[in-house]
């Protein structure tokens, strides 16, 4: 598939010619541009990189892949608005294979030049080679980014993928009923403000409550284990998750606790009644992630209530709750015959006009830090999606996770609600489910 637009921009022919002279010998020091060590050329002074001539003629394509066919055609339209003479190949690949067949497209030679992948196999490529640094451009992400985004792209000091878009769970919050019940519609910081207003609110008989979340899932159960002093993955170890540590421990105590304030065994907490109750208007809080706002914004629309969305609470005196976040990121492939072109891609998808185009074709947030969000179309003055970047920038972004770890995370999270077991004979049973499964 190709879309095309028109001739290249003089500024880029510019630039092409000036790369032409350093490399025939030109006085460095007379040209902002400099060549690095793979031979891709950095113009400092329009803080770019100078694109291949064959790419920035059209003669030869830039190839890249991507997940979904709208978003696909959107970015590349942002782009060649830009760049009007440079002609983008796609691919519809899946961000979860995209690695694996870079490794075996890229050293055939028909692999993208950039490609979509999730931030989890991210250091699996770099040791593969099918991802390279983002060289120059590092400096500018990180000033755009959180380094929680960039920290988990990078190795060694060098990054070696753009972080694309983000979601997390995060605090959502019924404004009018909350002035309703308290005379402010300043959300709760903490599970115990929370816990005062359930004291009065909460009716079992009437299935009304004040909060209301997946009560069975470590996706859901971590925020507050993590507000009480657990670290997941302590040490980097994917052998390892810390199951036995006496934090968590702590963090389990806390969270059989929050029983009283969502008085539901685990498997009557599903999550279509969870989205659906707080859609109704009368349930002051729940946690959710991006993925609903397509239900509460019209039922909010519709029955008259404001709704807002924050970082997630935390345990009185504890430390900021972290939750688990997915993260899209585009990599440069080590094996791509044009870098420079590469690079200039990849950087374009965390631009303004890059972050417009992947939100208007998707709806997903783009990776950008909340005061950079307020300046790009569509996304103005938006405070929900703010405040699930504001999570996401305090999220747990894991450069590996066993598929188990789920599975056992999950039991563990029953059995604590459920209160199945004592807290540590639930810790041991998930040791050796965990040391088990991960030796099949």
């Amino acid at each position: 598939m190709r879309l095309t637009t028109g001739t290249r921009a003089a500024a880029l022919v510019a630039a092409t010619a000036l790369l032409a002279s350093a490399c025939s010998g030109g006085d460095a020091g007379d040209s902002p541009q400099e060549t690095s060590d793979d031979g891709v050329v950095w113009d400092a002074e329009a803080g770019q990189y100078v694109m291949e001539e064959a790419v920035a003629s059209g003669e030869a394509p830039l190839k890249v892949w991507f997940e979904e066919e709208g978003l696909a055609e959107a970015v590349i339209a942002a782009f060649n608005a830009e760049y009007p003479d440079v002609e983008v190949e796609y691919e519809l690949v899946a961000k979860v294979d995209a690695v694996d067949k870079m490794a075996l497209a890229g050293e055939a030679g028909n692999g993208a030049d950039v490609y979509v992948t999730v931030y989890d196999q991210l250091s699996r490529a770099i040791q593969d080679g099918t991802a390279a640094p983002i060289g120059e451009y590092q400096a500018g992400l990180e000033e755009r980014m959180s380094p929680t985004f960039t920290g988990v792209v990078s190795e060694d000091d060098a990054m070696y993928g753009v972080p694309v878009t983000t979601e997390s769970i995060a605090l959502f919050y019924n404004k009018t009923l909350l002035t309703e019940l308290t005379g402010s519609d300043e959300p709760a910081t903490t599970w115990e403000e929370i816990a005062d207003l359930a004291a009065t609110y909460n009716d079992p008989a009437s299935n009304r409550w004040t909060l209301r979340f997946l009560p069975g899932e470590i996706y859901y159960s971590y925020p507050v284990l993590s507000s009480a002093g657990w670290q997941v993955y302590p040490d980097g170890d994917t052998e390892d998750p810390g199951f036995d540590a006496p934090e968590l421990t702590e963090g389990l105590e806390y969270y059989q606790t929050l029983r009283d304030l969502w008085d539901v065994p685990s498997a009557d907490g599903t999550w279509d009644t969870i989205e659906a109750e707080f859609a109704k208007g009368a349930t002051p809080y729940t946690i959710t992630g991006p993925w609903s706002f397509a239900t509460f914004d019209p039922a909010a629309a519709e029955l008259g209530f404001e709704y807002g969305v924050t970082t997630l609470p935390t345990i009185d005196g504890g430390e900021p709750a972290k939750s688990f976040a997915g993260m899209q990121v585009a990599a440069v492939s080590g094996y791509s015959e044009h870098p420079a072109a590469a690079r200039v891609f990849a950087n374009f998808l965390a631009t303004d006009e890059g972050a417009a185009a992947i939100h208007s074709s998707t709806g997903m947030i783009p990776a950008l830090n909340p005061d950079l969000l307020s300046g790009i179309e569509g996304l103005e003055g938006d405070e929900h999606v703010a405040g699930i970047v504001e999570q996401s920038q305090q999220a747990e972004l894991l450069p590996q996770v066993p598929a188990y770890f789920w599975e056992t995370g999950n039991t563990l999270t029953v059995d604590t609600w459920d209160d199945l077991l004592p807290i540590e004979d639930a810790q041991r049973k998930a040791v050796d489910g965990y040391a088990d499964l991960g030796a099949l």
